[in-house]
């Protein structure tokens, strides 16, 4: 018997096979010479490769592979195996079109090919001490393997009998939920000071001023004092860490200005830190109480992000963290994890999709947690800093969620209406605003002799929202969840007759009726969920297509008037895109929300972050005039031109108007009062002229108060 040393080096053809430096040396000939290409591999990759050679031409099973190169360790072992004979085959694929490693099924793997090894790398067989001194070596190596075996099995049962008891705790425990307050308001962004005794939330009043409140936990009867003066507003706050102190931003209206505040709880004295972008804003703290970061928005060009400010600077300057060139995205909220390690930040991609990522503090390093999200509203760590509790809307409907850093598997709270959660400190409990709005279209009958109030189109349960009427189809086109997912209906204008158009179970908004009425452009996100396209349905093939665009974002689109394209705001301004995929063309750098063709050359719209309703006629792009003053007009979505003027939305202390603006008066007429927040911001209205009635979005406002959680996912 012939034995061969384990680290004998061979050749496999043109592949010499060295296991002393874990290569394999590719031997090329030229006309003039011959080069030789060394490809480095893995040490065990090597070792599977010559325990093949060595016992050519024999088969050898998994399990002796398993047993001898990851000494006996199957759960690794296994794994790492299936994973080395694909790098060999891939390496060795250069040597011969046959496949070198053979599997024979059921059993393992044999070398197809015949190793040469150097003759002195051959020895001779053992003798008998040699013989002997090896069975002893291998029964002391078994031996000490079944004691060491043995006692891991011990020890594995211990461990399952002690995992599975705790499993059966948390699986019993219950969902509870208790109602933190009960005032009649809108109780938003509950927070627990670190002693676990104080609740702080902010309230929104009738005047549309909000407050922050703070409620003694340990007394609950008690009323919740009011923190801040009824002439600013504020409403998101946090938390310092020694729980002396909040930081939050407070908008003062009559300066029209907006300050990161400190409040000293002990004193009173409310210190301003520096700017803010809004009072609802999302901030945070780092647990060391070394900066803030917050979302502002710095007045570089740059748009809204990520800014950090210190706390140990006597006079600190907000640095920005977030992208500020050719950002695909936009940060949004953010939570600095318990241990410090981590920042949560939730990132908007597009107007109608958003995700969760994580940053590491120390590296900068980046991971994904979530994909295909709609709106994120609020994230919190847990106190193991290893899992993120997270709410979100999806499909009119809000929900909680907790995702695992490290396998980011996304489980379901099932808990309907939780918003903006927080965990309360050194506790597997939280706190959330819950918030529960429905969505529904309205019909309103103009110039009636008597008066009349708004009526629902559908007596339904489900939400439903953003209507355009077709006077060629004499159908409403309309966004309903009632699969469980937003997509394309129809009706008539009686709410009859209704079809479902679209089924791609995923968000979809702002249908937009083609003028002849063949078509509908609608948003609904790209394919990796970091955007959104303008999608067209033919209303006769039900096919849907994609207009060709470089842009990741695109706001609410409408038709251009001969229905060859549809115009929608991208980053550079109004733009138009065509149905016969040629690329879009820009037509002025305008920031419009909202714009609408009242004839063939003529483009009404609203501008963001501007007031006033404006026009500009597509034959001269660059003459953009004020059509109603933003003094009586601040509207973005919600209006509607007919060939007489204008329907809008006029928000007033304690209520809402539909006011009617006419073109050749000027005039504007008050025609609906309705409760405030009857129409929502982000709603539309359309004009049913057969019907001389106005169509528009209705939400109902619940209740919302803070509730206390407690759920088995949370332990």
């Amino acid at each position: 018997m012939v034995e061969i040393r384990k680290e004998a080096m061979f050749r496999l053809g043109s592949c010499e096979v060295n296991p002393s430096d874990n290569s394999l040396n590719f031997y090329q000939l030229t006309d003039t010479n011959q080069s030789i290409e060394k490809v480095s591999i893995q040490p065990k990759f090597i070792e599977v490769l010559s325990y093949l050679a060595r016992h050519y031409p024999n088969v050898v099973t998994r399990e002796e592979l398993i047993d001898t190169i990851w000494e006996g360790n199957s759960y690794v072992g296994s794994k790492a195996l299936t994973n080395a004979i694909w790098h060999l085959r891939k390496q060795l694929s250069r040597v011969s079109d046959k496949q070198l490693i053979e599997t024979v099924r059921k059993t393992g793997y044999r070398l197809q090919f015949e190793p040469e090894f150097n003759q002195a790398d051959l020895v001779d067989d053992l003798d008998l001490f040699q013989q002997a001194e090896l069975k002893i070596s291998r029964l002391t190596v078994f031996n000490r393997r079944l004691k060491f075996g043995g006692l891991a099995a011990l020890l594995l049962v211990i461990a399952m009998w002690g995992y599975h008891l705790y499993q059966d705790s948390i699986r019993y425990v219950p969902t509870l939920k208790q109602n933190l307050t009960t005032a009649a308001g809108s109780e938003l962004y509950p927070a627990v000071s670190p002693d676990g005794r104080w609740l702080v939330y902010g309230s929104r009043g009738s005047n549309r001023y909000s407050s922050l409140y703070l409620k003694d936990l340990q007394n609950p009867t008690e009323t919740p004092k009011r923190l801040t003066s009824t002439k600013s507003s504020e409403i998101r706050a946090i938390w310092s860490p020694d729980g002396g102190s909040l930081y939050y931003g407070s908008e003062h209206r009559s300066e029209n200005k907006c300050y990161l505040t400190k409040l000293d709880l002990a004193s009173n004295e409310a210190s301003r830190l520096a700017e803010c972008y809004s009072y609802s804003s999302a901030i945070d703290i780092a647990p060391d109480s070394s900066r803030l970061v917050y979302i502002w928005d710095g007045s570089e060009g740059a748009g809204s992000g990520l800014y950090e400010l210190s706390l140990r600077e006597a006079d600190p300057s907000p640095q920005r963290l977030s992208c500020s060139e050719g950002c695909s995205y936009r940060d949004r909220d953010l939570a600095f994890s318990p241990d410090g390690q981590w920042l949560a930040i939730a990132r908007r991609f597009g107007n109608i999709s958003e995700d969760i990522f994580i940053v590491n503090i120390e590296t900068g390093a980046e991971k994904r947690l979530t994909f295909g999200l709609e709106d994120i509203r609020g994230l919190s760590w847990h106190q193991d800093s290893e899992r993120l509790i997270f709410s979100t809307e999806n499909s009119g409907v809000r929900n909680g969620y907790i995702v695992g850093i490290d396998d980011i598997k996304v489980m379901p709270l099932e808990v309907e209406g939780m918003s903006y959660p927080r965990s309360i400190p050194n506790s597997d409990e939280l706190v959330y605003s819950n918030y529960m709005r429905d969505y529904s279209v309205a019909s309103f009958a103009l110039e009636q002799s008597i008066p009349t109030a708004t009526f629902p189109l559908l007596e339904v349960e489900y939400s439903y929202r953003n209507p355009d009427y077709s006077e060629q189809a004499k159908r409403i086109v309309y966004v309903s969840n009632e699969t469980g997912f937003n997509e394309i209906w129809t009706s008539d204008i009686e709410g009859k007759q209704r079809r479902q158009h679209t089924d791609l179970k995923r968000r979809v908004a702002y249908p937009s009726w083609s003028h002849d009425g063949s078509k509908v452009a609608f948003l609904a996100p790209d394919d990796k969920n970091e955007g959104n396209k303008i999608h067209v349905l033919d209303m006769q093939t039900a096919n849907i297509s994609i207009l060709a665009t470089p842009y990741l974002d695109h706001n609410r689109p409408s038709w251009g008037w001969n229905d060859e394209m549809v115009l929608a705001r991208s980053k550079d301004g109004i733009t138009e895109f065509y149905l016969d995929n040629r690329l879009p063309k820009v037509i002025s750098p305008v920031n419009m929300r909202l714009g609408k063709m009242i004839n063939d050359d003529k483009l009404v719209f609203t501008q963001l972050g501007k007031g006033g309703l404006w026009v500009l006629s597509l034959a001269n792009p660059d003459s953009v005039n004020e059509l109603i003053s933003a003094n009586h007009f601040g509207e973005g979505y919600n209006w509607v031109a007919n060939d007489k003027g204008v329907y809008f939305r006029q928000n007033r202390q304690g209520y809402q108007l539909i006011n009617f603006w006419r073109f050749n008066t000027g005039l504007i007429t008050p025609i609906l009062k309705l409760p405030p927040g009857s129409i929502p911001r982000s709603g539309s209205m359309t004009y049913i002229a057969n019907g001389n009635s106005l169509l528009m979005t209705l939400s109902q406002n619940y209740k919302r108060d803070v509730i206390k959680l407690q759920h088995k996912l949370l332990y």
